[in-house]
């Protein structure tokens, strides 16, 4: 499990981005569905969070990348910018709504999840998911609660 040494604020330095991301790259650090999914980090700021994860092994039966696989790519992108902003305490999804927009049969699906509030408790991004054209695939809204308590483990 990621153990962040800094939280990640307005003033985090970008070594410390670099660094926070190099964790985020290690082995399970995003856990195991999305170390199956073959989720990979790709961009850390404040802001935002962008991930990665290919087609080709997370379609469904029709030969489309799975709807859920975008759910998964979006709480796997929010959750973790969360607890990185959090400083790493407990963060627990409480809301989430999913549109998709467009369908991919190959290819990488990239993630992109933007802060649209963030407060002391609670944390709502907005993430988009393109392809390698750049369209617009779907539009997942997550919200996050940072609990009191720490990590266990």
């Amino acid at each position: 499990m990621l153990r962040p040494d800094v939280s990640l604020t307005a003033h985090t330095t970008s070594e410390e981005i670099d660094t926070l991301l190099e964790q985020l790259r290690g082995p399970g650090a995003g856990g195991e569905l999305a170390e199956r999914m073959g989720i990979e980090f790709v961009e850390l700021a404040h802001d935002h969070v962008v991930a990665t994860a290919p087609v080709l092994g997370n379609r469904q039966p029709m030969g489309l990348f799975h709807g859920g696989g975008h759910v998964v790519l979006a709480e796997s992108l929010a959750s973790m910018h969360s607890y990185l902003l959090s400083g790493g305490r407990n963060v627990v999804g409480v809301d989430l709504n999913a549109t998709h927009l467009r369908a991919a049969r190959e290819g990488v699906v990239t993630g992109r999840a933007e802060v649209l509030h963030q407060g002391r408790t609670i944390v709502s991004h907005e993430v988009k998911m393109t392809d390698e054209a750049g369209r617009l695939l779907s539009i997942v809204r997550i919200t996050n609660m940072i609990l009191k308590t720490e990590p266990k483990g």
